[in-house]
């Protein structure tokens, strides 16, 4: 059974995670300090990030590792379930498979900060995303990448690593650009809102893997 004070510690730390995930997606993570992630997460104790991760630097680490390793064995799932089929998979399909299991990775109801966090520390800390990762939580990533230089045998390796770095770039920001404009409660926003955006997305990766 949860004890009271470990449920109410519990509560504290996925409150301070969950505003700084906010905070870092809209502003970056040189942009927030541990106070403003402590009062955005309704915490008195203006040190509840040391106390509760240790260092924002920590928190910042179990934020990637979080949602990397959800993500992670969403597409190891997925690319097990249709390997274990016993046929080629289609390039349609690790093109759905890179772009699905990035997307609804929070609690229904809350906002989706994660691919906006990760993109811009990303291009910013790139060292330190790499080791949050540690080679760990990026496999199925990595599998669909193999997936992907199968189908541009067309392409000298180089050409084809070039594409690849194109394809990660373009998915993780077209994906970040949705959380953004979904966010916006200020109006509507139908282009991305619809399914059909995250399948013309799977149809865009495809061209571009597929283009000579």
């Amino acid at each position: 059974m949860v004890r009271l004070h470990e449920k109410t510690e519990s509560d504290a730390v996925e409150a301070l995670k969950r505003a700084a995930m906010k905070l870092f997606a809209e502003r970056g993570v040189d942009g927030v300090t541990v106070r403003e992630i402590a009062a955005a997460a309704g915490q008195r104790n203006h040190g509840a990030v040391g106390y509760h991760f240790g260092s924002k630097a920590d928190l910042i680490r179990t934020l990637i590792v979080d949602g990397a390793k959800l993500i992670n064995d969403r597409r190891n799932a997925a690319l097990d379930a249709l390997e274990g089929v016993g046929r080629p998979l289609t390039l349609e399909e690790v093109a759905g498979i890179m772009v699905y299991p990035s997307v609804d990775i929070t609690p229904d109801g809350e906002e989706e900060c994660y691919n906006r966090f990760v993109v811009l520390f990303s291009m910013t800390h790139r060292a330190l995303f790499m080791e949050a990762l540690g080679g760990q939580w990026n496999s199925g990533f990595k599998r669909c990448l193999e997936q992907l230089r199968g189908f541009m045998g067309h392409l000298p390796r180089a050409k084809q690593t070039e594409r690849i770095v194109f394809l990660e770039s373009y998915l993780g920001s077209v994906l970040a650009a949705r959380e953004a404009r979904l966010a916006d409660t200020s109006r509507a926003h139908p282009t991305w809102s619809r399914p059909a955006t995250l399948e013309h997305l799977v149809t865009t990766m495809v061209a571009i893997v597929r283009a000579d």
